[in-house]
């Protein structure tokens, strides 16, 4: 522990305790982080001008270095399926999804598909280590934003979050001014 974190100690009941062990082994993370999380929501601190990203992949070791890659400067979270992703959504908002094309059951264009759906505001990128052109063209066409082959960078993931914090904050729409009038 540094100098600048100090510890907290908490009495809850125990069956408060129960639930929230059974919550945060579901969401894969520490009750210590799921806790400090509630903290920062609550008093709006976040991750700064970070995104929140759902990970969907099936190979636990690129997922768990995505994770750890993104986690500091944004909020992840981190399935192994589609359907863990679908049902994650049904709880929890996110701002972009960045999903493997084969995953176990249903497609990462599939789940593209779904969520864009349900959620047309979340922005959806898919990650192949088998990259096609047809497979790039139907995953646009399901909704799909960018199309990334792995491996995956941490900056091509970066530049597409700073492409979501524009979009979000209006920055990438023309300026009004530069608009044509009509016909010169």
């Amino acid at each position: 522990m540094t100098e600048e974190e100090k510890q907290l100690h908490v009495r809850i009941p125990k069956e408060t305790y129960m639930k929230l062990k059974v919550k945060c082994a579901y969401q894969e993370v520490s009750i210590q982080d799921f806790i400090i999380g509630l903290i920062h929501d609550s008093m709006e601190i976040g991750h700064g001008d970070g995104v929140s990203v759902l990970i969907v992949e099936d190979e636990t070791i690129v997922r768990d270095s995505l994770r750890d890659s993104l986690k500091d400067s944004h909020e992840v979270a981190a399935v192994g399926s589609a359907e863990e992703a679908l049902e994650l959504l049904r709880r929890q908002d996110f701002d972009v999804l960045v999903a493997d094309v084969r995953l176990p059951g249903m497609s990462g264009v599939q789940l593209v598909k779904e969520v864009k759906e349900a959620k047309p505001y979340i922005m959806p990128v898919v990650v192949t280590a088998f990259p096609s052109v047809e497979l790039a063209v139907d995953a646009m066409k399901q909704g799909a934003v960018d199309y990334l082959v792995k491996p995956v960078s941490v900056s091509d993931l970066e530049r597409l979050f700073e492409k979501f914090r524009k979009r979000k904050d209006g920055r990438d729409l023309p300026d009004a001014s530069r608009l044509a009038t009509g016909p010169a």
